[in-house]
């Protein structure tokens, strides 16, 4: 034996051994498959959809060769069918539903669509399954899974649980299919504690924080000190109108305050004609859908987030207007107290204008210390939530 092994000892050899032994370990890691199902991706015609799992998967995918299942509504893929060309790795699957009714069939109608493309599924050869998105992708995943027979995990984000777990039978179908999986990834608490209420296993239930793309979100020297922003959907949800309503009324005795809407929705037009009915066009931009980028250099220059919804997971922004060293203000829903401290910034009620009013003119008067923020925001590392992933799903 010290005949065979005496070669490698040679500094000349060391090199080679070393080189043949990261070759195998990247073929051994590369070889455990995971195949990702959601509807939470960016496709073509929505480049900016979900920038967070993009950033996620991507980190994932350093370590394993990653497929993609992207679930498409019917009338969005009717309307952008010509786009949705599917690739080696990423599959579009559309799926019917009623629009604003018998949202608990969703599941199943989802589950018929993904059964039509099971042999092409069973090509890629995955080795685990990621759902990211609880209702109704994870359910629809779960009953595909009598099929596929494979290790499954799902992440959960939010509203994909907040809002359908209100409703009897979505509560049903989330403690019956979600509890089939081996585990299950929350981004907060609040998740895990409604999870474990409704039935699901507290050992299935693991804690993982998304992280920031710092490279993306960093401070910037630029920052402007009366300048607030909004980032997300315009929708009733996220507390929109009454961040139009705070804002005119703060303008009132601060012209010099400005504030930037990032995001775009149905409310879109009403919003505007609130914005000029109040003669603001001056004070609040919007600005829709823009690219990360642009969105990293505005909130990098504001010098507060303003984020009033009624429901959340923990929303990204939140986290990345840390990495900005910018402080926020949000309402004290789903798992943003967890990561929004004294010094980090203000909670307020939800659906309630004066306080978010009250809120943001306190924290924009406030003397915060940005390089607190700034440490704040290393607890949140995707290089940490991919890793725990990994170990999780027993793919290291």
């Amino acid at each position: 034996m010290a005949s065979i092994m005496s070669p490698c000892k040679e500094p000349g050899m060391r090199p080679l051994l070393n080189t043949l032994m990261f070759i195998g370990s990247w073929l051994a890691r590369m070889s455990k498959s995971v195949l990702v199902i959601t509807n939470l991706y960016p496709v073509p015609w929505a480049p900016n959809r979900a920038s967070f799992n993009r950033t996620q998967f991507q980190k994932l995918a350093q370590y394993h060769q990653l497929n993609m299942v992207v679930l498409v509504g019917w009338l969005e893929w009717w309307r952008h069918r010509h786009q949705a060309k599917s690739s080696e790795h990423v599959l579009y699957c559309p799926y019917f539903y009623i629009p604003k009714f018998a949202r608990s069939l969703v599941p199943f109608f989802q589950y018929l669509s993904l059964l039509c493309l099971l042999s092409r599924i069973r090509a890629f050869k995955a080795s685990a399954i990621l759902a990211s998105w609880g209702y109704p992708d994870a359910v629809a995943v779960s009953m595909l899974n009598r099929h596929l027979k494979l290790p499954m995990f799902v992440k959960v984000h939010g509203t994909d649980i907040n809002e359908h777990i209100q409703y009897p039978r979505r509560r049903r179908l989330m403690r019956k299919y979600l509890g089939k999986v081996q585990g299950i990834f929350v981004v907060s608490k609040d998740l895990q504690s409604q999870l474990k209420a409704i039935g699901i296993a507290d050992d299935k239930l693991w804690l993982n924080y998304n992280g920031v793309d710092q490279q993306l979100f960093h401070p910037e020297d630029n920052q402007q000190a009366n300048r607030c922003i909004f980032i997300g959907s315009l929708i009733a949800s996220k507390g929109v109108n009454e961040l139009i309503e705070a804002f005119v009324q703060l303008s009132q005795g601060n012209p010099e305050y400005h504030l930037d809407v990032v995001g775009e929705g149905p409310l879109y037009p009403q919003l505007q004609q609130q914005i000029i009915a109040a003669n603001m066009q001056q004070q609040i931009s919007l600005h829709g859908s823009i690219a990360a980028d642009k969105v990293s250099q505005l909130l990098a220059k504001s010098s507060l987030l303003i984020l009033p919804s009624y429901r959340e997971g923990v929303p990204n922004v939140v986290l990345e207007a840390f990495a900005c060293g910018v402080p926020v203000v949000a309402t004290n829903v789903g798992g943003i107290p967890e990561v929004v401290t004294e010094q980090s910034g203000i909670l307020v009620r939800k659906g309630d204008a004066q306080q978010l009013h009250d809120a943001i003119e306190k924290a924009m008067h406030n003397v915060w210390d940005k390089q607190q923020i700034l440490a704040h925001a290393g607890n949140f590392n995707w290089q940490r939530n991919v890793d725990f992933v990994r170990q999780r799903m027993e793919l290291i």
